[in-house]
């Protein structure tokens, strides 16, 4: 018998809501979306479809699919349509929920050579890594990361750029630890799920003429999924954090 998906997604969305978000409900709703994008749809699979990413935070992927099926004379789906587009125009796909399951594996610092970076035109003291992936909070980012030198020498701070990107490729203690001692914004406890699911927006490292370094990483998290987090470091020490947004 042929599944029934919009029974399935009324099910485990309810779920869902009912468990604020558990794992459990999560990953069920994933594997309910993984089984419906390799389908050949129909219009109402496609509707559950877009329904599922709304849920799970891709605003892009819900306009885009739901857009396929809109009829112009279906003054309702149009309404629909333009909401998605709108939700989509302000958020892309940038604060979804994600699939716990997929985002535990440790994952190794690239090895960088002088080559992979890059001095801006107007800046030659600012450096980017444009071709390379950088891991970030156990995250993988790309273009994504900038590096201020107090001149344009490079070479001398290569390998004080390495090691510093090797801790925070996974500094997870130290996240997790500050941010329930410092938490003023929710009532939620950051646990090993919640640095796992981290979104990484953009990294900044800026190395003093002192040789102290400084970082500032944008970060997304679970917990406030319409805001930007942001951390502040000192070196090794993690000195400030903020909801932005």
């Amino acid at each position: 018998m042929e599944r029934n998906y919009l029974r399935d997604y009324i099910e485990f969305s309810n779920e869902f809501k009912k468990s604020y978000g558990s794992n459990e409900s999560v990953a069920k709703i994933y594997d309910l979306l993984y089984e419906l994008e390799n389908l050949c749809k129909t219009k109402e699979q496609k509707q559950v479809l877009s329904n599922v990413y709304i849920l799970l935070g891709y605003h892009r992927s819900a306009y885009e699919i739901f857009k396929e099926t809109v009829e112009s004379n279906n003054t309702k789906e149009v309404s629909k349509l333009y909401v998605l587009e709108q939700k989509a125009k302000s958020h892309e796909n940038n604060f979804i929920i994600k699939d716990v399951r997929k985002v535990k594996e440790k994952k190794q610092q690239t090895k960088l050579v002088l080559s992979d970076f890059v001095t801006t035109e107007n800046d030659p003291d600012k450096f980017e890594i444009p071709q390379k992936e950088i891991v970030i909070f156990n995250k993988t980012i790309k273009g994504k990361i900038r590096i201020f030198l107090p001149d344009s020498d490079f070479r001398k701070y290569a390998d004080t750029i390495s090691e510093y990107l090797s801790w925070l490729a996974d500094c997870k203690k130290d996240l997790i630890e500050f941010y329930n001692q410092n938490n003023e914004f929710t009532d939620k406890h950051a646990d090993d799920d919640w640095y796992n699911t981290l979104d990484i927006y953009r990294a900044v490292i800026t190395i003093k003429k002192s040789k102290d370094i400084e970082a500032f990483v944008a970060t997304g998290d679970t917990f406030s999924q319409d805001h930007i987090l942001d951390f502040e470091i000192a070196n090794k020490m993690i000195i400030s954090m903020n909801y932005d947004g």
